[in-house]
């Protein structure tokens, strides 16, 4: 039973049936959470399911706790940079965002730039896009303490060029956000 349940709510998913998805993958997320636990594999693919379609209906302030006990879990068993916790992270951020908690979205996505940093520059340019193009609303200098940056120099000297570069049009920089970040 719990299988074709988990294969209806893929299908719905697939069909952009979101609403309908969320609803079979809460029900699976609460069957795994209780018979396998709350770090079981499949309790965790349910859980990212569901903030998944959260995200596509907009659901931004129901899709935050899911986010951060979502995004604390793959830290734990994945690790910051890898590719389930960095899409948590962006959605996470991108929720935030949404609701107006600028100042921990941003700090979010500087955490995961940060963590980006090695691997994937460009994605980590855009995520540090994002904190310069709300320069004018959040000042970034707090934020960069707060996210506890390894490439601090790296992320800090990225950041400075990026204000500079959305300085004359902060509009138009927040209207080429995207859940990723900048676009450059």
């Amino acid at each position: 039973m719990i299988e074709e349940m988990q294969a209806d709510a893929d299908e719905l998913e697939a069909h952009g049936e979101y609403v309908h998805a969320l609803a079979e993958y809460s029900v699976l997320r609460e069957i795994r959470g209780r018979r396998e636990g709350p770090y079981s594999p499949m309790y965790l693919a349910n859980l990212h399911s569901c903030v998944r379609c959260m995200y596509h209906l907009e659901l931004w302030s129901d899709s935050m706790p899911l986010c951060k006990e979502l995004h604390g879990k793959y830290i734990r068993t994945h690790g910051r940079a890898q590719q389930d916790t960095v899409e948590v992270a962006k959605l996470w951020a991108w929720a935030m965002l949404h609701v107006g908690q600028l100042p921990p979205a941003l700090t979010l996505y500087l955490s995961t730039a940060d963590a980006l940093w090695d691997d994937d520059p460009m994605s980590a340019r855009r995520l540090i896009g994002a904190v310069a193009a709300h320069r004018v609303e959040v000042n970034p200098t707090p934020l960069i303490d707060a996210a506890a940056l390894r490439h601090s120099l790296e992320v800090v000297s990225t950041l400075n060029d990026l204000i500079e570069s959305v300085a004359a049009d902060a509009s138009s920089a927040k209207a080429a956000l995207t859940v990723d970040g900048l676009q450059l």
